[in-house]
């Protein structure tokens, strides 16, 4: 058997995935040069171009195209075989991408019971802010956060968002009461890596999309959690996920109103056969799945 250029058609799959060499880089540990020069080397053996630049964006030639459709899933098999030897006889491993903020607030505080009743099983959490791609990163299953608009997967749907208008007590006692829509826009507001769930959270209490004079922007709820606690400003939270800080009035809620579209969903691709295992940890999320009691959240 001859398997000429390994490196190079690895370098290849991840770049063709990525669509771009640095992202590719920091995934393979090596320097963006590297990952041309792998390139370079297959496109000399195979005798035509893989990649061509179109305004500043990298993008697959029709024969790249051709060779990663038909390289892609083999080398897929490859790591699934290799993690599958990796693990210890007898035990199956379930790989799940998810946000920090889920899985250090709710998710690994389970996880002690799930492996009391479940040994056969290990959970590996992969921590990611950006949306799973199953094929990429390896991944069955995935825990996102939206409104269930994933068509091509199962979801299940596990701690409703019920976002609400948080800041700390120092915040408020500083710069409240926030009784009208004047008050509240001259905070500071703290946003998701948008600001459409304050504008849609504005529509809702005042009938205006309209946002406050003052935005953040941080992608990360566990940092914007921490900013709200350090009394930097308001963000829209959920109040089962930070009850503990609501209870012991570190935290205020300053409205009932909420947006009970967002939550968290584990999804998997439709197209997959779970086994006996993964059908088993499947059902135990669904089994500690969070009601939208709405007494419970606010």
């Amino acid at each position: 058997m001859q398997l000429p250029l390994l490196n190079a058609l690895k370098t290849f799959i991840v770049s063709a995935q990525r669509l771009n060499f640095t992202k590719a880089s920091e995934d393979l540990l090596v320097s963006p040069s590297a990952i041309s020069h792998q390139i370079k080397i297959l496109e000399e053996y195979l005798g035509y171009k893989l990649f061509f630049r179109k305004n500043r964006t990298l993008i697959l030639t029709q024969e790249g195209e051709q060779l990663f459709f038909k390289l892609e899933k083999p080398f897929q098999e490859i790591s699934h075989a290799l993690v599958e030897s990796r693990t210890p006889r007898g035990k199956m491993r379930i790989n799940l991408s998810l946000r920090p903020f889920i899985s250090s607030m709710w998710l690994t505080k389970q996880l002690e019971f799930f492996w009391k009743t479940h040994p056969l099983i290990e959970i590996h959490l992969i921590h990611n802010l950006l949306p799973p791609d199953f094929q990429r990163d390896h991944i069955k299953f995935a825990i996102v956060w939206g409104k269930n608009d994933w068509p091509d997967c199962e979801t299940v749907k596990l701690v409703p968002g019920n976002l609400t208008p948080i800041c700390s007590a120092e915040y408020f006692e500083k710069y409240g009461p926030f009784e009208s829509l004047e008050q509240l826009r001259n905070v500071t507001l703290l946003h998701e890596e948008s600001n459409s769930s304050w504008t849609e959270w504005f529509q809702k209490k005042f009938n205006t999309p309209i946002l406050g004079q003052h935005n953040i922007y941080i992608d990360d709820t566990n940092v914007r959690l921490n900013s709200v606690r350090n009394h930097q400003g308001v963000m829209l939270g959920c109040p089962f996920l930070q009850r503990p800080f609501l209870q012991s009035g570190e935290l205020i809620q300053l409205f009932e109103e909420t947006l009970e579209d967002y939550s968290y969903f584990l999804v998997y691709p439709k197209s997959v056969q779970l086994n006996e295992r993964e059908l088993e940890f499947v059902q135990w999320l669904e089994s500690i799945a969070v009601s939208n009691d709405k007494e419970f959240f606010c």
